[in-house]
């Protein structure tokens, strides 16, 4: 297995877990607070619930300045999120498995859940931060109970209900921070009619400058001008049925972060060899134009980017959820329906740099209606059943346009790569191609979950799911236009040449690379490239009559079983062992890359994936009630993972043939002290690809080239993070105390690609890390006010958080960063 660090990663989570006792006082005048989580479809106590879980209540979500998705892993353990697009659309991976998507139309393997809602749009996943009543982090397969099956886990967000019988309460926030940033955001609410009818409204606005500085054409990037709002409504119909509705509208009209990227082609030597066209100076590496950041002089979060005002990022979406619960004295039985509509409008400049070599403009629309029934008994016995059916369909309306070589070619880069000369005829006026696809994701599920109590100490659950997922694709097009819109030709449908590539290259004799192993390969056997030659027809474009008519259209069905089996063992009120065997399957879904000819089902398709899990944990409140200690161990057995696989401007849904994960985690709470309260989560991963094959994207001219990645590290998966938080109050009096909480978040090396090190890919990973984060506040003793100093990555620490291999077809690296330090001050009024 390829390693980017030696450790033996078993053996420091046990002393990690020893070295937290042996610091346990004897002695304890408070004890840690208990969440509850329905994380099982039943409302229960994390302690209670024999799966590995995070939660997190309100107040620990205020204490941790908890503002977007991209703080949740902050505190879960083996869980990490990216943001190539800021805040709106996070990417989530949960113990090794992830997809790393940038694409708007495709599921991720985690599923997110707002009030038992599934969502899943991904760019609707950062909207629901707000009003939170609870967080609840799930990990492992979801394959039972949920209204999509997920590999990786679950994230569920529970929003603030309003209470029939509660008097008039609200609350008031309000702060400023660095890069112009400004926060408001309140809540009120109230009984409307006694005993029958409460309701709750609740805002947030969120906006600031932009993050990154730009010395280029327009605003600075990464700006935020995010607002939401929220109306729910409890309604007590009977005495046995309850009603919560709520209608959520989001939007944001920020723009876009500008990757940061990094020349790759070699020039060393050429660096003197400039036209008036390219005339930027290079530290001996180039893009296809010429530009090199690094001899620009830019700091970490500088850009020039040339985009003005085209760049955006335009969201808006509006969510509705009701519940019905009919409370009989045996049983339950609920339904959550929901529907949204939402889209995103945006513009990204992908070359990162002021040339035009790769920008694209993104258009994704989604409308989703899901349906899920349920039977929860209440039995007297020792069995308990959950059974219910879910219904769920989504619609995606994709549109995309890449504006491709808008400005010349650098002669040097066709000098260092010879494959490139061969296609610098048909770029240099390309244009843009113009996406088009439109599917259809249809589920339908029945599921039970079944409790055997065998004793007061030992029970098992057993869990059985069947699901049948229809994909379909409805519309696909796929043609060449101008950059000013004119249409120019069509490759899907139109293309009937057989060569899946916009234009068929001039092929070049491997002589004129100067590699003396190629020349002597030509000269004792030029058959392969007079084959070459050949075997498609002339170079030149392979678009047919420009034509806004669909391709093919396709369909696919699965029908599959999944489920879990698990024993659960009480030694005492205080300490559970467990033990769960699951089963967890994704769906398939159709390629959101770009091809330029039909595809049959077998490519234009990505297989489902599945996950065979193993878990053993054990959850225990020790010393009182005062030291909580949660761990688990797990094996995973992957088949078919689905990833994300970059070749040139497309990025294609692939499957990787097998896969294993084995890991543990760990997560301690310790109050100390009335005044200090100590916590640490701990993860650790192996992981390897044990059957991965991917072409080599380092050519550009062998279209067959391949390379076997066997004993490669999965993506997003290092091998060891830790998290500690601690909470230390600095004063206590009469009317308030002063509270300061610090925490840190610490990753481990990473690769962001399946290749690793291989095909050029070496720099597509991100060093160890550590991201410091402080909170300094004063609390009114009655919870009437507070006020907060607080800090985000203080240190100012510089990292990656998302890397893309373009070297191939734009000669760079690309890459998205972390926010730099953000800090600011807010005052909070309770009522």
């Amino acid at each position: 297995m390829n390693h980017l660090i030696t450790k033996k990663p078993f053996k420091k989570l046990g002393l990690l877990l020893a070295i937290s006792s042996a610091y346990a006082p004897s002695s304890y005048s408070q004890v840690l607070e208990e969440v509850l989580v329905t994380a099982q479809r039943r409302a229960e106590s994390v302690q209670d619930t024999p799966v590995a879980i995070t939660g997190l209540a309100d107040s620990a979500l205020d204490k941790l300045g908890f503002e977007n998705a991209n703080d949740i892993s902050a505190q879960v353990p083996n869980m990490q999120v990216s943001g190539p697009y800021g805040e709106v659309q996070p990417i989530f991976a949960i113990r090794g498995v992830s997809m790393s998507d940038y694409s708007s139309n495709q599921a991720s393997p985690i599923g997110v859940y707002v009030d038992e809602a599934y969502l899943g749009a991904v760019f609707t996943h950062g909207t629901s931060f707000f009003d939170v009543e609870r967080l609840e982090v799930l990990r492992g397969p979801q394959g039972t109970l949920y209204g999509k099956n997920t590999t990786g886990g679950a994230i569920n967000i529970i929003t603030k209900t309003p209470m029939i019988g509660d008097p008039l309460e609200g609350k008031i926030k309000a702060g400023v921070g660095n890069f112009g940033m400004t926060n408001f955001e309140g809540a009120i609410a109230n009984t409307l009619i006694d005993e029958k009818l409460a309701g709750r409204f609740a805002f947030k606005i969120k906006e600031n400058d932009g993050v990154q500085e730009n010395l280029g054409a327009g605003e600075d990037r990464g700006m935020l001008g995010f607002s939401a709002a929220r109306m729910s409504l409890n309604w007590q119909i009977t005495d046995a049925l309850n009603g919560v509705f709520k209608f959520t509208h989001a939007k944001n009209r920020g723009n876009m972060k500008v990757p940061r990227a990094e020349a790759r082609t070699d020039v060393r030597g050429l660096e003197a060899v400039k036209l008036p066209t390219n005339p930027y100076d290079s530290n001996g590496y180039i893009d296809y134009t010429g530009y090199d950041r690094s001899a620009r002089n830019l700091d970490w979060n500088q850009v020039e980017d040339n985009t003005g005002h085209r760049n955006r990022n335009d969201f808006d979406m509006d969510l509705f959820i009701g519940t019905l619960n009919y409370e009989a004295e045996k049983y339950s039985l609920i339904s959550v329906t929901s529907f949204y509509d939402t889209q995103l409008d945006k513009f990204t400049n992908d070359d990162g740099g002021p040339t035009r070599l790769l920008e694209i403009d993104w258009y994704t629309a989604s409308r989703s209606f899901s349906q899920d029934f349920r039977f929860v008994s209440n039995f007297d016995d020792n069995f308990q059943i959950i059974g219910g059916l879910y219904y769920g369909l989504e619609e995606l309306e994709m549109h995309n346009i890449y504006e491709l070589f808008g400005d010349l070619l650098d002669p040097r880069a066709a000098i260092a790569k010879p494959d490139l000369a061969g296609q610098a005829p048909f770029v240099l006026d390309f244009g843009a191609v113009d996406q088009r696809q439109d599917t259809e994701k249809e589920t339908l599920a029945a599921y039970t979950q079944m409790r055997f109590d065998i004793s007061p100490k030992f029970g098992i659950d057993v869990g059985l799911r069947y699901t049948q997922d229809t994909n379909r694709l409805t519309y696909i097009n796929v043609s060449r236009v101008g950059l000013d819109g004119t249409p120019r030709g069509t490759f899907l449908p139109g293309n009937t040449t057989g060569y899946d590539q916009a234009f068929v290259p001039v092929f070049l004799p491997p002589i004129v690379s100067g590699d003396p192993n190629a020349i002597i390969s030509f000269l004792t056997n030029p058959t392969s490239y007079l084959t070459q030659l050949t075997a498609y027809g002339l170079p030149g474009y392979t678009e047919g009559p420009y034509t806004l008519e669909s391709g093919p259209k396709q369909k696919s069905t699965e029908q599959e079983w999944t489920g879990k089996i698990g024993a659960d063992y009480r030694f005492s009120d205080e300490w559970m062992v467990y033990a769960n065997y699951s089963k967890g399957y994704r769906a398939g879904a159709f390629n959101s890359g770009i091809y330029y000819e039909a595809r049959p089902l077998d490519s234009s398709y990505a297989a489902p994936e599945y996950i065979d899990a193993y878990e053993i944990g054990f959850k225990a409140d020790l010393l009182d009630n005062s030291l909580r200690i949660n761990a688990a161990a797990f094996m995973y057995e992957y088949t078919d993972q689905q990833f994300i696989n970059v070749v040139g401007i497309s990025n294609f849904l692939e499957n990787a043939g097998a896969s294993e994960i084995i890991g543990a985690e760990a997560e301690i709470w310790w109050r100390a002290s009335e005044r200090l309260t100590i916590q640490l989560g701990v993860g650790i991963l192996e992981t390897e690809y044990t059957d991965l094959e991917l072409r080599d994207t380092s050519t550009l001219a062998d279209l067959d080239d391949t390379i076997k990645l066997d004993g490669n590290e999965l993506i997003s998966a290092p091998p060891l993070n830790v998290s500690i938080s601690a909470d230390y109050d600095i004063y206590t009096g009469d009317s308030g105390y002063l509270s300061l909480n610090l925490n840190a978040n610490y990753q481990d090396e990473q690769w962001f690609s399946a290749y690793n090190d291989a095909a050029g890919y070496e720099q597509g990973r991100e060093d160890a890390y550590t991201i410091y984060n402080a909170r300094l506040g004063w609390y009114d003793n009655d919870g009437r006010y507070q006020i907060a100093l607080w800090g985000k990555n203080i240190t100012d620490e510089e990292y990656k958080t998302y890397s893309i291999n373009l070297q191939a077809s734009f000669g760079i690296d690309y890459y998205m960063i972390g926010d730099p330090m953000m800090y600011g001050l807010e005052a909070t009024y309770n009522f």
